[in-house]
């Protein structure tokens, strides 16, 4: 009986390191859900950054082709005036 006792204490031994182990994995996969968390809310909010500057672009733009059309028709009137 004492290989008996002594398989059990080695059987103790080793499910007490599974267990300490196991304990340290879920700890570890918790700290790394944290993180992706955090980066899933860092991409959330870079991507609406991007939306906002492409309508601040797009403004711009809108803004850009309003003033070209107006150089264009001031020019256009001045063609054929004379200068005096």
């Amino acid at each position: 009986m004492p290989e008996d006792e002594l398989a059990q204490g080695e059987i103790a031994a080793l499910t007490r390191r599974y267990e300490n182990n196991l304990q340290i994995l879920r700890g570890d996969i918790a700290g790394l859900d944290n993180r992706l968390m955090g980066v899933e809310q860092s991409v959330t909010a870079a991507r609406h950054d991007v939306h906002d500057l492409r309508g601040e672009v797009q403004a711009m733009n809108d803004k850009i082709d309003r003033n070209q059309a107006q150089i264009v028709e001031l020019l256009t009137q001045l063609v054929g005036r004379s200068a005096k």
